[in-house]
Parts: C-alpha cells; sequence; structure tokens
C-alpha cells in the first residue's frame, strides 16, 4: 500500500474542518495529510493500520491521527443498507501548538500532541455525551466547533485509559525525493512483512545501497530496519491471537517467522510477555 498524499478541502482560512463521512465504507486508500485528525467512528468496523499498527477499528473509537501519520480504515463489508458513519475534526497542527500552547493553560495538551505522531486511541461508550455532541457538530457555529475541539483534546490528554497506537513516529521529510522513499519503504514493508525481507532487497526498493538505506532509515524513523520490520510482523501476530483460534507456530509463519523460537524471542522483546502469556490474556 503506498500511502497517499490527501488534501483537505478548503475553501476559506479556517484553521479547522469539519468532515462527515456517512457511505458503504470509509475511504480505503492508505494516506496521509498535514492536518491532525480526531475521529469518532459512529458506525462501521474493519481494519485499522496507523503508522505501523494493525488493528481492528469498532463503533466508538476515538482516534487522534498526527501531522503525516499515515492510515487508513479499511471497512468490513455492511449488511443490507447499513452505513459507515464518523466524524472528524482536522486542524493544522503547526499553528495550535506554536499559539495556543504559549498558553500555561493548555500546557498539558502538549504530550497529547506529541502521542498523536504515534496515533492515539479512546474507546467511548455508545451513552457516553461525546457521542451526541459529535452528531451535532456540524451543526455548531465555528466558535462553538474550535472549543469542542479544545475540550475533547482536554478530556483526552486526561483520559488515563488512551492508547498509543503505533510504535513508529512517521515524520514528513523536508527534501520530495526522501519523502518518495519513505512512502515506497513504508508501503513495502506493509505489503511484504509475510514474506522474507533481506536488507539488499529493501534498500533496492528505495534506490540505496544497503549502508546508504540503514543511514537514511535510522535518520528517519531513529530505529533500524530489522526492529521495525519485527515490530509491524508482532502487531499482525498479536492481532491473530486475539482473533482467530490458530496455533501460535502457525501464526508466526503466516506473519514472516520461519522459526518459532525467534518468534517468540522477538514477541516477549516487543510486548514483554511470551506469546503463551499473550493468549491466555486475550482468549480467556
Amino acid at each position: 500500500m503506498k500511502p497517499l498524499f490527501f488534501r483537505v478541502p478548503s475553501v476559506d482560512q479556517r484553521s479547522f474542518r469539519i468532515q462527515k463521512e456517512n457511505g458503504p465504507s470509509f475511504y480505503g486508500q492508505l494516506h496521509f495529510h498535514p492536518e491532525i485528525q480526531l475521529t469518532l467512528i459512529e458506525k462501521g468496523e474493519g481494519t485499522l493500520v496507523v503508522g505501523n499498527r494493525i488493528d481492528r477499528f469498532q463503533p466508538y473509537d476515538l482516534l487522534l491521527l498526527g501531522s503525516n501519520l499515515p492510515h487508513v480504515l479499511r471497512s468490513t463489508p455492511l449488511a443490507g443498507n447499513e452505513q459507515a458513519v464518523s466524524t472528524s475534526i482536522l486542524f493544522m497542527g503547526e499553528p495550535f501548538e506554536q499559539q495556543l500552547l504559549a498558553f500555561p493553560e493548555m500546557v498539558h495538551l502538549k504530550q497529547l500532541l506529541s502521542e498523536a505522531r504515534h496515533g492515539v486511541r479512546l474507546q467511548v461508550s455508545a451513552d457516553d455525551s461525546i457521542v451526541q455532541e459529535f452528531e451535532q457538530l456540524p451543526e455548531l457555529r465555528p466558535f462553538q466547533q474550535f472549543l469542542f475541539l479544545v475540550r475533547m483534546l482536554d478530556q483526552l490528554a486526561g483520559n488515563q485509559q488512551r492508547e498509543i497506537l503505533s510504535r513508529m513516529a512517521y515524520e514528513r521529510p523536508s527534501r520530495p525525493d526522501d519523502h518518495q522513499r519513505l512512502e515506497r519503504i513504508f508501503s513495502y514493508i506493509l505489503q511484504h512483512y509475510a514474506t522474507p525481507i533481506g536488507l539488499e532487497e529493501v534498500a533496492n526498493v528505495a534506490n540505496l545501497t544497503p549502508g546508504a538505506f540503514c543511514r537514511f532509515f535510522r535518520q528517519h524513523t531513529r530505529k533500524t530496519f530489522s526492529h521495525l520490520l519485527n515490530e509491524v510482523r508482532i502487531e499482525h501476530a498479536c492481532r491473530l491471537l486475539r482473533e482467530s483460534r490458530e496455533s501460535i507456530s502457525e501464526i508466526a509463519f503466516q506473519c514472516g517467522y520461519t522459526n518459532l523460537s525467534n518468534f517468540n524471542r522477538r514477541f516477549k522483546e516487543i510486548t514483554g510477555m511470551p506469546p503463551r502469556e499473550y493468549v491466555r490474556t486475550y482468549r480467556m
């Protein structure tokens, strides 16, 4: 999947935009945009990809996605005439951080917006007042919408149940060539993580020598390629362990591991527990 640059429609100089989606499915292409996105899923479920995280989304997921963070909500087909529904606020992070966060009363939002570079999720309930307020959001005056945005960020910042989604913070490089290289690398990893990927192979995707690729990749992700590849594979393995009844060895093979002991070692290294303990936790 190649992440596409997505330009949020704008007809004026407002600092934020309200976007309502209501259709058979959500926009199904991996994409990114410079705006920070706050989204409530009202109806629909499917596969969620945020950075290097592969998971599920469901109704009443509240998502905060940072600037230029690749993401997609790939909807599961709905029965009959059911629709996938979400409401989003998209706002420019730079003026928000430079101007509003200069006020001492807003300083607690800095940590949240830093976490947003990895993606943040909070599961709310159907009867939470947030759900009704999101439904009414398009009808509010712009000033009221802005106050709502600030209040939602404040609530997220104060809620310890929020979950950081991706282990990789994606930063859009200043040079277009570097940005295109990262797109190709990232897309290749998501497409081929379940098969063996050699350093020379992925370096060719980036049109770099292996040595130059390693330096480039660490500079832009602060991780080695092998470590990030293991993170993507283990994230996918976690989802399969939670949702399927297949054996650990079968899941390890599906996620690109040909050696079970290596899978067990990498799994514990990344999650903090061995696969069998993870299975006991989530399959009870």
